[in-house]
């Protein structure tokens, strides 16, 4: 978004050129109209909420992983078993979006009927930021824990006190009902910041924190011990229960597994009852008076843009090595590059 000045290599797209950008690309790699249409929201919502490492710096990865066959962006998840509160599904190597999209879906309607439900899927492609699927189910009264693994693969985060890589970076997420959006949304990564950050900061510019990476330049835990357990717990629950591959020695395929669980307030309590305590615990954190210079405090998830602002035309800087991409994806699709600002 615009302050008046360009960092050097940055160059300036309107929201609603890159939205449609998007759904060229993923309609010509064989998306159906309405999931090109969701991908693109996905991305531009990235980018409006401060995360462009998972924003359209990653469209080109999409693209490339469909032209090459990895992944099948006309594929429909498919369920494989159905115990009533607890499903299992396959991805069958669709976009991570879509899948976890309708799981998340899944995941809801079950809670609603059940009270508490958990979803796993296997066998996706990589989903970008869980934060939407949280958002998404906060909306319907739902609370969701999401825990990720790209299936053993990507392995690049050191165990404390290693120099070898070990574990991915292991997101995990969750959404709480607020009595209106924003609501209550974690999205984390085990590791100090996510893969996508730490090569979004080396494109940008040139560098990253030492404080990220350790031995070989590889991610940390973040947290140390802490961290490491969280990431361990994911290959629990985001691999092994799914049927994902978990760590090992082996060769695994680049795919993602991920376990959503959902829980219906209304079923425990009055909702409207749970979201007015949930402001006021939220209300008194923020009161906090501030050190000097600090920034207001925000509660998770607040950074989410608003129904209003996604749908303006707001200006969006991309970094000269994701604007080259945007291009080469466009000549290899035959399709027309966003015009900049």
């Amino acid at each position: 978004m615009s302050d008046g000045t360009r960092p050097e290599g940055e160059t300036a797209f309107g929201s609603h050129q890159l939205r449609g950008f998007i759904e060229r690309c993923m309609h010509a790699v064989g998306a159906s109209t309405g999931d090109s249409a969701y991908m693109a929201r996905h991305l531009i919502a990235s980018e409006l909420a401060g995360h462009p490492s998972h924003g359209l710096r990653r469209l080109p990865e999409y693209v490339d992983r469909s032209v090459a066959g990895i992944t099948n962006a006309a594929a429909k998840s498919m369920i494989e078993k159905d115990r009533g509160a607890l499903v299992a599904m396959n991805g069958q190597r669709t976009h991570g979006h879509f899948a976890l999209r309708d799981a998340t879906q899944l995941a809801v309607e079950r809670a609603k009927e059940h009270g508490i439900s958990a979803v796993a899927v296997r066998n996706s492609d990589f989903a970008g930021r869980f934060a939407p699927f949280c958002e998404d189910a906060a909306e319907q009264g739902v609370i969701t824990l999401v825990f990720g693994n790209n299936n053993g693969s990507l392995q690049s985060v050191l165990p404390p006190g290693g120099t070898q890589p070990r574990l991915s970076t292991n997101p995990i997420a969750a959404g709480v009902p607020r009595a209106k959006a924003p609501h209550l949304v974690l999205d984390f990564a085990t590791s100090e910041v996510a893969s996508g950050r730490l090569h979004f900061e080396k494109d940008s510019t040139g560098s990253a924190p030492e404080t990220w990476t350790g031995p070989g330049g590889h991610l940390k835990a973040f947290g140390g011990f802490k961290g490491f357990g969280l990431g361990l717990l994911v290959e629990a629950l985001g691999s092994a229960l799914t049927g994902s591959d978990t760590v090992s020695g082996r060769q695994s395929e680049e795919a993602q597994g991920t376990l959503i669980i959902a829980l219906d307030v209304a079923q425990l309590r009055d909702l409207d009852d749970y979201t007015a305590q949930v402001e006021e615990f939220i209300a008194h954190v923020k009161s906090s008076e501030l050190e000097p210079g600090a920034r207001a405090i925000r509660a998770p998830g607040e950074s989410a843009p608003s129904p209003e602002a996604m749908a303006e035309d707001t200006e969006i800087r991309l970094n000269a090595v994701t604007t080259g991409h945007l291009h080469r994806i466009a000549q290899q699709l035959g399709i027309e590059p966003p015009a900049s600002r």
